[in-house]
């Protein structure tokens, strides 16, 4: 599942209502989307969640972040290949660049080495590439276990499990590593975000609409790699271990909001 769409609907859910009625148009599936949402929840709360919540009671969180690095390294031969369909040469270095330097001065991944060389993280894919040259969305589709898509993006994830050559190399045990890449990226990202979801779960009126219209908000975003005034959303394997919580590690539900700025009084009417 996801799960990084949905803690972004959390941390950013009230900029996404702004956007509600032009999402409403991209989302004629809108029956089928609230079933397959029910289905994944119901699998979440007594499957996913509690293995997710043992596995973080277990792990150090060094390690979960090791653990994180790692799966983002697998993947730099996807970002590298959408960076140069998009055009990024500087980008496509950097990706190159830092998965030289993260395998072996950061050992296979495990330390992100490069971060501190100035070489910054950032994810690529398909979904995003074919949004770059102008192919639309399409509508809106809630995809079983996966969650939240569109007709582009869930046609770009199976152009990306070709470009990825882990998924068919051949070598000593590549199912098992494979199957336990999977398990590891679905199980680090859901233990990174325990308290955002159950935030999003206590606090919104209609999470569907709220990750529906954030997910949408967050991909627009992603094609301009980040030129908005809302972030790149990280990967999956990214979140970071307190993701849900905030400065002093309480829950982002219980932090402040800004006070609203002053504005200057409206003057008096002359006479």
């Amino acid at each position: 599942m996801r799960m990084h769409w949905i803690v972004a609907a959390l941390t950013l859910g009230a900029a996404g209502e702004a956007h509600a009625q032009d999402v409403t148009t991209r989302d004629p599936f809108e029956p089928f989307n609230r079933a397959m949402f029910s289905f994944n929840e119901t699998v979440d709360k007594y499957a996913l969640e509690p293995v997710a919540k043992g596995y973080r009671a277990v792990t150090p969180r060094l390690f979960r972040e090791g653990v994180g690095n790692v799966l983002h390294n697998l993947r730099a031969p996807v970002t590298f290949a959408n960076d140069v369909l998009q055009a990024e040469p500087a980008r496509a270095g950097t990706t190159f660049a830092r998965f030289g330097i993260n395998t072996t001065l950061g050992v296979v991944g495990v330390f992100d080495v490069a971060s501190t060389f100035g070489l910054e993280k950032h994810s690529e894919d398909f979904g995003q590439t074919l949004g770059v040259w102008g192919v639309p969305t399409g509508p809106y589709l809630v995809l079983p276990i996966m969650g939240p898509s569109t007709i582009r993006d869930s046609s770009g994830a199976l152009v990306d499990i070709a470009l990825n050559p882990i998924n068919y190399a051949e070598f000593d045990g590549d199912d098992a590593f494979r199957a336990t890449r999977t398990a590891l990226t679905v199980l680090n990202g859901r233990a990174a975000a325990i308290e955002a979801i159950q935030s999003v779960r206590d606090t919104s009126i209609d999470p569907y609409v709220s990750i529906r219209t954030t997910y949408l908000m967050l991909r627009e975003a992603s094609v301009r790699n980040g030129q908005t005034n809302v972030q790149d959303l990280p990967e999956f394997e990214e979140i970071p271990p307190e993701a849900g919580t905030g400065p002093g590690g309480e829950p982002l539900e219980a932090q402040p909001l800004p006070e609203p700025p002053a504005t200057a009084p409206s003057p008096a009417p002359s006479e």
